[in-house]
């Protein structure tokens, strides 16, 4: 379902806030998968998906262990020791809530990128008031996210081809060998950038010319399903922690909204 770029860029500035005020592994799990599962359903082949999916544990992981083995909090309860290494319970929690944003935020932005076609993207910044440079950068920055993924593989797949496979390596060589990616990565980044800037000059391209979109920005019947369920859900949930969190700062508390400081408490 092809949404209006201006609610996709409201959805995925939306989720972001959400995800920042929810504290709370099972909601921000929710949050997460939404956009998770519409990515994989976005997603035409089976290795996309298993991308999606090695990218997804490579930052959960990476946060988990991050902050279990490094949590300087108190209190600190042991969860499991390795060697010399302790994992805490507290700083598991911690890192699963924080792996869990970025999923959310990264998989939102994602989706953002895969459904929105560049100039429609354009078109919804210029209809933010965002100056023409800024929308021209972020819609150019989202095209090209797709076609360095797809380098990065092609790359890895001729090193393959050429008898240096990464699997056959150690963990410390094959991160070498990734990180030795970059070089080729970034020379052809910037060739097609040059030609970018060749072809946009030899059109005669200049953001002050007036120009006509090729399809005019309207919402239709599923913006304003999307507009009428999500957002507000959204808006509810943001405003009752932020409800919260006053009352726990002791900044601002009503009587009458004590069942709602219960629910946050015990769900978000």
């Amino acid at each position: 379902m092809k949404l209006d770029p201006r609610l996709s860029l409201g959805l995925v500035v939306t989720w972001g806030i959400a995800g920042l005020c929810l504290e709370g592994p099972l909601p921000l799990g929710m949050l997460a998968l939404l956009p998770v599962a519409a990515l994989l359903l976005q997603s035409a082949t089976a290795a996309w998906r298993g991308r999606i999916f090695v990218g997804i544990g490579i930052l959960l992981w990476s946060t988990l262990l991050s902050q279990g083995l490094f949590w300087a909090g108190w209190p600190r309860t042991p969860l499991l020791s390795l060697g010399p290494l302790r994992l805490y319970r507290e700083g598991v929690e911690h890192g699963l809530v924080q792996g869990l944003r970025f999923v959310a935020g990264l998989a939102a932005g994602g989706l953002l990128a895969a459904t929105t076609a560049p100039d429609r993207l354009v078109q919804a910044l210029l209809a933010l008031r965002l100056p023409f440079g800024l929308a021209l950068m972020a819609s150019t920055a989202l095209r090209f996210v797709p076609l360095v993924a797809e380098e990065w593989a092609v790359i890895r797949q001729a090193r393959a081809a050429r008898g240096r496979p990464l699997w056959r390596r150690s963990p410390w060589r094959w991160l070498r060998a990734e990180l030795e990616l970059l070089a080729p990565l970034s020379a052809r980044a910037l060739r097609r950038a040059q030609v970018l800037a060749e072809t946009l000059d030899c059109r005669g391209f200049h953001p002050t010319a007036p120009r006509r979109a090729r399809v005019p920005l309207q919402f239709r019947g599923p913006d304003l399903l999307v507009l009428s369920c999500v957002l507000p859900t959204l808006s509810l949930l943001v405003g009752a922690r932020l409800l919260y969190s006053l009352y726990r700062w002791e900044l601002y508390y009503h009587p009458s909204l004590r069942p709602l400081y219960s629910w946050v408490r015990n769900w978000m």
